[in-house]
């Protein structure tokens, strides 16, 4: 089963390089946290800013240091059906499955979104969570086309990052059982679950990984007064991961953790001082490991 929190990680840089030491690090510290799975090479791992070999070498390296500990899910994050493929084809082996969004800017017909996810279902046995992101793709599965590609074997769920909280409910009950959906937003991930989400694709679980997992046992065991105190608790760093472009605020919060170094590539920066400040805050009052 696909459930639970999972860190959408980001990508460590030194001096515009992968980092592979610091992803070493963060890695261990999120299998040791509880958290179901990760996300590799997703938009908060930057993939748009990473080369096809360094989205490999990511994945493999997070395939040796997780060591099958917690699920692994590979980010396909382009636009172009044959190129997905080819990524797919050099990772398939170390991974769980794929997460493979909405083809993004050139705003494709349904038809057209139909093929590109049938034809990336046919290029392999993994199992494929279908990815929903209008604001960032400007294109998004609609639920009649949805509906159609759940039919087939390998495509077992959906990661939505829309506004509209009613899909966890409307769409689930008319597709399969198994079919699994998955809140892309923090904010309002506990929303979604009492939809009937399984589970969470989370920036926040970066930072906190073992505070999103305890919430989300809580929330789970009907444990309403802890349950209560850990969502409020993390509630302000849901926000504070958006309070400028991801992912630099869970990148500052993961440098003051000592785990990576505060790098990105451009055209993304380091938060402002302003942010910095908020975070500073946030964790020189809760002990977030």
């Amino acid at each position: 089963m696909f459930s639970g929190y999972f860190a959408a990680m980001v990508t460590p840089f030194f001096k515009d390089k992968l980092d592979l030491n610091s992803f070493e690090k963060h890695l261990g510290y999120l299998v040791d946290s509880g958290i179901s799975g990760i996300v590799v090479c997703a938009s908060t791992g930057e993939a748009l800013s990473l080369s096809t070999n360094e989205r490999i070498d990511l994945v493999a390296t997070a395939a040796g240091v997780v060591n099958g500990k917690i699920k692994i899910i590979a980010g396909i994050i382009d636009s172009m059906t044959e190129n997905c493929k080819a990524l797919m084809k050099s990772t398939e082996d170390l991974v769980d499955g794929f997460l493979c969004i909405c083809p993004f800017y050139i705003k494709p017909s349904q038809e057209q979104i139909y093929s590109h996810f049938r034809i990336l279902s046919e290029s392999t046995g993994q199992k494929l969570i279908l990815y929903n992101n209008p604001a960032r793709a400007g294109s998004c599965i609609s639920f009649d086309t949805l509906k159609i590609l759940s039919e087939r074997k390998n495509i077992i769920g959906l990661k939505d990052c829309g506004s509209d909280l009613s899909v966890f409910s409307r769409w689930r009950i008319q597709l399969k059982d198994d079919f699994v959906f998955f809140s892309g937003d923090d904010s309002t991930a506990y929303g979604a679950l009492a939809l009937g989400a399984r589970g969470v694709i989370s920036v926040t679980a970066n930072v906190a990984p073992k505070m999103c997992a305890q919430t989300y046992r809580t929330f789970k065991q009907g444990n309403v007064e802890d349950f209560r105190y850990l969502r409020d608790t993390l509630a302000p760093l849901h926000f504070l991961m958006f309070d400028y472009p991801s992912p630099a605020p869970a990148k500052y919060a993961l440098s003051r953790l000592g785990l990576i170094k505060n790098e990105l590539r451009s055209p993304l920066s380091p938060i402002d001082a302003k942010t910095q400040a908020k975070i500073d805050e946030f964790m020189e009052k809760v002990d977030i490991t």
